[in-house]
């Protein structure tokens, strides 16, 4: 026979001060873990912002590939993508180029290190509408495409741009050579990826940085719709001899991924955190129930006394632990919304606050309110029917 809940919603809130304080400890436990769990899946998502915005079901890259950031220095020869374009199921094949460099602020003229892309401009190489709709600019000798998104020490760009008397471009400097910036996108960057990024061609990147366009440092292929990927790959696999290989784009993504996580402590960091969260809530409602148990151990005596078994009374403070984290969760789930939005709108990390969060977080709070509860029953020991005779 279990208790009705009642019964423990009525034990749980004879004491609104000790109800509050368990409100409070439980939603900061909630939200720790909330917070903690999202920076670290918007730090891993931050780092494949570029990769998802490529236009290619297929990526071939240098087999000593390590990051999407440090590909410049592994580049391979383009004919290798090019002997590929033969081949049933493939629709393309695009060379990709990347690069950094100093960019001039135009206003403070200070410099600070800036990502370059750049493709063919005959060959779309973004799923972006805005970089499709200005191929026509990056053909211009010099001209770059800009990211709206990026750091401010960069240089008010965009308003410059926007004070332009009539339609024309902003002046500055990119590896102490002269550039125009023609327009804009919006990738943004993050702690995993570029502050800042420009696009242009490939003609314009050759010359800027004094690099033969022979040498690449990315391919992407886009095969024909319906086609298997794992059947193009060994179909690949069987023309290519130089060290390079190829992969889907969602394993590009992937070994991203990886990368930063065994590159930095990151995921160890903020597990920690998560699990100092949990440990602060089990802490919490141990402290609670405990205490609980101690001022009303003569009621559960007298439980005992009329015939209710430990079950039945171990079932009540179960119970009570359970209400403690719903009544908890909520709260700190509403706080941990206006934590995503504002840690997103500060560091534009992608703060997604998923149903797999959702769930997993509340399982942990429901976990941690009940073992903390099993932990504190040992007092029940003391509830001995006879005391209260004495």
């Amino acid at each position: 026979m279990f208790p009705p809940i009642s019964l423990a919603w009525l034990q749980l809130n004879h004491k609104k001060s000790r109800l509050i304080i368990s409100i409070i400890g439980v939603a900061f436990s909630v939200a720790l873990m909330f917070t903690t769990t999202g920076l670290k899946d918007a730090l891993f998502e931050d780092s494949v912002t570029i990769h998802k915005t490529l236009q290619a079901d297929l990526v071939i890259l240098s087999a000593d590939f390590q990051s999407f950031w440090t590909i410049h220095t592994n580049p391979f020869p383009r004919r290798i993508i090019y002997s590929l374009s033969a081949i049933n199921g493939i629709v393309s094949v695009n060379p990709f180029y990347v690069a950094f460099a100093g960019f001039k602020n135009p206003d403070l003229k200070t410099k600070k290190n800036i990502g370059v892309v750049a493709f063919n401009p005959d060959k779309p190489t973004f799923n972006l509408t805005e970089v499709n709709q200005q191929i026509s600019v990056i053909r211009n000798d010099e001209t770059f495409l800009y990211d709206r998104l990026s750091r401010p020490e960069y240089g008010e760009i965009v308003d410059k741009f926007k004070a332009l008397k009539k339609p024309g471009s902003v002046v500055t400097e990119l590896l102490d050579n002269q550039i125009k910036i023609g327009g804009f996108f919006s990738i943004g960057g993050g702690v995993f990826s570029a502050d800042g990024l420009l696009i242009t061609s490939d003609l314009n990147y050759a010359n800027i940085f004094n690099r033969p366009i022979e040498k690449v440092h990315l391919g992407l292929i886009t095969i024909t719709p319906g086609a298997s990927p794992e059947e193009m790959i060994d179909k690949i696999n069987q023309k290519l001899s130089y060290q390079v290989k190829v992969i889907t784009k969602a394993e590009f993504i992937k070994l991203e991924k990886l990368y930063w996580q065994k590159a930095t402590p990151i995921g160890i960091i903020f597990n920690i955190l998560s699990l100092v969260g949990f440990i602060f809530g089990a802490v919490i409602v141990y402290q609670i129930i405990f205490t609980q148990i101690s001022d009303y151990i003569s009621i559960y005596a007298t439980f005992k006394a009329i015939g209710y078994t430990n079950f039945y009374i171990i079932a009540l403070v179960l119970q009570e632990s359970f209400l403690m984290s719903i009544i908890g969760y909520i709260p700190g789930l509403v706080v941990s919304l206006g934590l995503y939005k504002y840690i997103q709108y500060n560091t534009r990390l992608p703060m997604i606050l998923t149903i797999e969060k959702i769930l997993t977080v509340i399982s942990l709070t429901i976990f941690m309110c009940i073992f903390a509860a099993l932990m504190s029953i040992f007092k029940l020991k003391d509830a001995d029917p006879a005391e209260l005779f004495q």
